[in-house]
């Protein structure tokens, strides 16, 4: 079937891993994950699951003891959200976000301060006739990123709001 894509947002704090494992949490206890997502009447599978969660997405509630219960009772595809991604990394690995470097970021969005207005806009796609040249380059940009992500393999972006950091976006693929 393939890995699918995912997308979180969290408040920016300066511990990453911090803001990752309180993100873990959150999407455990709301139930978010496959196999607590199969157990809901009527089943759903996070492939299924329109990314990033909101208020209104689907939340069955957690169905295992743990974060570690749940990876575990999980098939071989992991769980098909941020909770198959156990801590930050310097580089590059399976299981782990790695952080965007500041080149790779001027790179993918032409901003070292990319807001979460153009990550959502990437993420729906919406209007994207309408869209600038320079938003189009964004986009195409964007796709490179994507497809380098790996199955079981995350990244992570600093947003800004006025300069300032105000988001953490997490994008990974799961791993079928």
């Amino acid at each position: 079937m393939g890995g699918h894509p995912y997308f979180y947002f969290t408040k920016y704090q300066p511990d990453i891993n911090l803001a990752l494992q309180q993100l873990r949490q959150q999407e455990f206890e709301a139930g978010r994950y496959d196999p607590a997502m199969n157990m809901h009447d009527p089943a759903w599978y996070m492939f299924m699951f329109k990314f990033p969660p909101t208020e209104d997405s689907v939340a069955p509630g957690a169905k295992h003891p743990s974060i570690e219960a749940a990876c575990d009772d999980s098939t071989e595809d992991g769980t098909g959200s941020i909770l198959d991604i156990e801590k930050i990394s310097d580089s590059i690995r399976q299981s782990a976000s790695y952080g965007l470097s500041s080149d790779e970021v001027i790179e993918v969005f032409n901003t070292d301060k990319p807001t979460r207005e153009t990550i959502e806009a990437l993420i729906d796609e919406k209007d994207v006739g309408s869209w600038s040249e320079e938003m189009r380059e964004v986009w195409e940009q964007w796709y490179v990123l994507l497809e380098s992500i790996g199955r079981g393999e995350c990244r992570h972006i600093i947003l800004y709001d006025r300069d300032e950091p105000s988001d953490i976006f997490f994008v990974g693929y799961s791993w079928d």
